[in-house]
């Protein structure tokens, strides 16, 4: 009844901002290395030595962490020595090296998020802008000052702007538009959170998967509106009832999920037994019409060599006995004993 794919939104989103930063260290060790033969040719023997190490140093982080993410001070060391390459490059080559500050500048948004990317922007402007008024002509510093402090500004309104935007997408994405609920997409992660505590601290954990009774006659009677109206009345009901550590996903279209940390079998059943009873105990009002409605249970407790896919699946299959049963009923998944 109920399918999932192994990756949550998350997951995904996380995932392509570790191959962006991978990515970035990858082009830099690749330019410096470049850049090493032109030094040399030069014969800007000290500024080679520090672009051949720097580059050797980005290939090898950006090889040790190619399947994971980037730890925030290998980040900050890749950030740190390009900086000292551009301060030493201005000395060296006056305006040309400045041409390099831009493209670090604007780096610092990508390699890192929200307040940390401004601080370290602020950093580099400073730094930089340092090293023009130390090794040009103050005309010359005053000028780059003031273009790296544009960018700074601009670069900081849209980090700002666009972690709000990443933030309203998320929640848009973990988020059920009909009734308010997480939605499936979050709900790997919850469990695999569980499962990794369960084996570690040895927490029980159990599921709960609630099915509306007759969702389809109810349709077919009062209409779909009338329907997405009990949906959201059943969510409510079901939100009031349970305790602040439970999490309530919608993962279908009457069919819902209660997450449960920390409890047993015996608890999970006495759970199911109320949101049987708020659920059944009072009648719904819609804009045309006041039904009586009733759901499925099926319990399952966490069991250690299970995955979160048979987790579910223990679930849903005891959902399924539920209904087969007569519904408006719980059922505890098989081979399961209270404990």
């Amino acid at each position: 009844m109920l399918a999932m794919t192994d990756k949550s939104a998350d997951t995904l989103l996380q995932n392509f901002r570790n191959k962006v930063t991978r990515n970035m260290v990858w082009a830099g060790a690749v330019t410096l290395l470049a850049l090493t033969v032109t030094q040399l040719w030069l014969a800007h023997y000290l500024q080679a030595a520090v672009m051949f190490t720097s580059g050797i140093v980005f290939a090898a982080i950006a090889y040790t962490f190619r399947a994971q993410r980037i730890p925030n001070y290998w980040r900050l060391l890749f950030m740190v020595l390009l900086t000292a390459i551009c301060a030493m490059s201005i000395k060296q080559n006056g305006v040309i090296g400045v041409y390099w500050a831009y493209p670090l500048l604007v780096s610092s948004f990508f390699m890192f998020r929200d307040g940390y990317a401004i601080a370290l922007a602020t950093t580099i402007t400073v730094a930089t802008s340092a090293a023009a008024i130390a090794f040009m002509e103050l005309d010359d510093a005053w000028r780059i000052t003031a273009s790296l402090t544009v960018i700074l500004v601009l670069g900081s309104v849209f980090v700002v702007m666009l972690g709000r935007m990443q933030r309203l997408l998320h929640q848009l994405v973990i988020t059920d538009t009909l009734t308010g609920l997480q939605n499936r997409q979050r709900l790997t992660g919850v469990l695999n959170e569980l499962l990794a505590s369960f084996k570690r601290y040895n927490r029980s954990a159990s599921l709960l998967m609630l099915d509306l009774d007759h969702f389809k006659l109810l349709n077919d009677k009062h209409g779909h509106l009338f329907g997405d109206q009990m949906l959201k009345q059943l969510a409510n009901r079901l939100k009031q009832r349970l305790r602040v550590n439970d999490q309530l996903f919608r993962v279908g279209g009457e069919e819902f999920l209660v997450v449960l940390p920390e409890t047993d079998l015996a608890e999970a059943k006495k759970v199911a037994q109320k949101l049987l009873s708020t659920v059944s105990d009072e009648p719904f009002e819609g804009k045309d019409a006041q039904v009586h409605l009733t759901v499925s249970i099926g319990v399952a407790q966490l069991r250690l060599e299970q995955s979160w896919a048979e987790w579910i699946n223990s679930a849903d299959t005891a959902l399924l006995e539920a209904k087969r049963k007569g519904r408006n009923q719980v059922c505890v998944a098989e081979g399961y004993t209270e404990i």
